[in-house]
């Protein structure tokens, strides 16, 4: 199977604009989103409409679930709070059910997917440093968990010796007597200090896995989110990738 994984869309349509006509050209079986379809940029409905018809597997995030009213957003900062806000008054009843049915974890083809950590997932932890992964292993028994998150591409492997390693590699073939971690960034407003949308390829039967970093129009996004009253540091933060 051929995935094309992707996560933290952040309601933005430029991103999804940008990401479709790149997988035009990328063969794949099945799309999967890994959750936080909104939050942060302007346009909510548009990016949850999409991924109703194009995505064939997703989970929640923990903005999907604030949106709802389903998790403490007490750790927010105060832009986040705003948008969040923002979007429950905004995002359409049909796309609130949509969001509402998300799972935030599951299993498939011998992967362990999460939007979080697979160390109580509802908790929302992050899983972006070697001593994070090393506390997570233990909590799947899957060869590969993917996640999204902290919007920061990278890889955490368990070799067999038990010792964990991280890789920023874009392309890794991975080893069969290894299990992995590997958080595929995000498409809607990276933070690894490149603007570019991030997102995975995996062949599970190959065992490959490999980043892609697109260009997108972020000044339009830009300017949606200032037009809509949202904190002009959320578009600030898209021009530097932060």
């Amino acid at each position: 199977m051929k995935y094309i994984i992707f996560s933290d869309i952040h309601s933005n349509l430029e991103a999804i604009e940008a990401f479709d006509r790149a997988v035009q050209f990328i063969e794949h079986d099945k799309k999967v989103c890994l959750g936080d379809i909104v939050g942060y940029n302007a346009d909510p409905n548009f990016a949850v409409d999409w991924v109703r018809k194009e995505v064939d597997l997703a989970l929640a995030g923990n903005h999907d679930c604030a949106v709802l009213k389903k998790t403490d957003t007490t750790y927010f900062n105060s832009a986040a709070k705003r948008a969040c806000t923002w979007t429950q008054e905004v995002l359409t009843e049909i796309n609130k059910k949509f969001l509402d049915t998300l799972p935030i974890q599951k299993t498939e083809d011998n992967i362990f997917w999460v939007h979080s950590s697979p160390f109580e997932p509802a908790k929302w932890h992050y899983v972006s440093t070697e001593a994070n992964a090393v506390e997570n292993f233990d909590y799947f028994s899957q060869d590969i968990c993917f996640l999204g998150h902290s919007h920061l591409p990278r890889i955490f492997e368990k070799n067999e010796k038990g010792e964990v390693l991280s890789h920023e590699a874009s392309r890794l073939e991975l080893e069969s007597k290894s299990r992995y971690i590997i958080n595929v960034g995000s498409l809607g407003q990276p933070r690894d200090g490149n603007s570019d949308l991030a997102f995975v390829c995996y062949d599970s039967v190959g065992q490959v896995a490999e980043f892609y970093r697109f260009p997108y129009d972020f000044p339009v996004t830009q300017e949606k989110i200032r037009t809509c009253g949202l904190p002009s540091y959320l578009a600030d933060r898209l021009s530097d990738g932060q």
